[in-house]
């Protein structure tokens, strides 16, 4: 009897023991919980206040996007990708198929970041049988998908509805095909310009209803700066503010601000981009792009809150696109290295 009392008072003190510990571990566990859903809660709101505060003209404060995890100063937050325009001379004359153009930049230039461009779909883009089999090549190389290109000849900020409408339809499709490839963006055009407050309305309406089409898949619809009113960086923030939609962006390009700085234009627009576009059109005899100062550029997008794909698009005439895109490779390499260093 002495001997089970004695183990039955072991038994109820180990019990208390373990229930000690787990209301410890309930107690940290709900802190932990709290602390979280405060901090979420801060930055949707701190979202949200931006927003609202938006107005064309103003810079305003970043959206808050973090770093993935990744530290600033982390050698692999930003990836090197290729877009697939740079080959389109290639493609066009027959000599580059679009099957092989993945394992071309990985063997040639030892890229395994990706984007496409939709001409060279040539319309199968919504046949699953032949996106799949896109999708199988790159897995097999180890190659990641990043975005898809899509230019098509109906506008999202066509002054007619009907054609808005018709817009919205046929990229609908790119949007399923950047979803089975495990793409994180398609980017659209809004180049119709004309008043810029009008033109603003309907880029809002068209690229609006995409993004909701969108919502439900990882893929957001971005905005690159590609002639008229879209070349304004405040333009396009204008357009992020009204939309402020979850699957709303724009897609900075080194090249393309027309007539507005440049740098201050892609420092702006950064907060929203899911990519960067290093474009590149012509080198001197250092190897420096001759439109862009690289160094300049990519200490802003080091210091800025943007982490994600560095895309090269070499646009450069009587040069080989494998040797351009080697060099801006190089380029921007050389740039990210100096800014971590300086």
């Amino acid at each position: 009897m002495k001997g089970g009392s004695f183990c039955n008072r072991k038994c109820v003190l180990i019990i208390r023991i373990l229930l000690i510990r787990a209301k410890y571990f309930l107690r940290f566990r709900l802190s932990f919980f709290t602390v979280k859903n405060k901090m979420t809660f801060m930055k949707i709101q701190n979202r949200r206040l931006f927003l609202q505060n938006f107005a064309i003209g103003s810079i305003g404060l970043p959206l808050g996007l973090d770093l993935v995890g990744k530290d600033k100063s982390d050698p692999n937050r930003f990836p090197i990708g290729i877009q697939e325009y740079t080959f389109n001379r290639l493609l066009r004359s027959g000599k580059l198929k679009h099957l092989d153009y993945p394992a071309l930049v990985k063997n040639e230039l030892g890229i395994k970041h990706v984007e496409y461009w939709s001409r060279p779909f040539d319309g199968k883009h919504t046949d699953q049988k032949f996106v799949g089999e896109v999708k199988k090549r790159t897995s097999g190389e180890g190659i990641s998908n990043v975005l898809i290109l899509v230019d098509e000849k109906h506008e999202l900020d066509d002054e007619k509805k009907s054609e808005r409408d018709l817009s919205v339809d046929l990229h609908k499709g790119w949007i399923d095909c950047a979803a089975q490839l495990g793409c994180s963006a398609i980017r659209v055009n809004c180049r119709r310009g004309g008043d810029p407050q009008e033109n603003l309305k309907r880029a809002v309406d068209g690229v609006g209803r995409l993004c909701e089409y969108a919502k439900d898949t990882p893929v957001k619809v971005v905005i690159e700066p590609h002639g008229r009113n879209s070349q304004n960086p405040d333009w396009l923030l204008a357009v992020m503010k009204e939309l402020d939609h979850s699957h709303a962006g724009i897609l900075p390009d080194f090249n393309n601000f027309g007539s507005y700085d440049r740098y201050s234009a892609v420092e702006k627009t950064l907060p929203f981009a899911p990519a960067v576009c290093a474009k590149a059109l012509k080198f001197d005899d250092e190897g420096n792009e001759t439109h862009t100062d690289y160094f300049k550029m990519l200490k802003i997008v080091y210091e800025s809150v943007f982490s994600g794909v560095i895309s090269i698009e070499f646009e450069g005439h009587g040069v080989d696109p494998i040797v351009g895109s080697r060099m801006t490779k190089d380029l921007i390499l050389k740039g990210l290295k100096r800014a971590r260093n300086s």
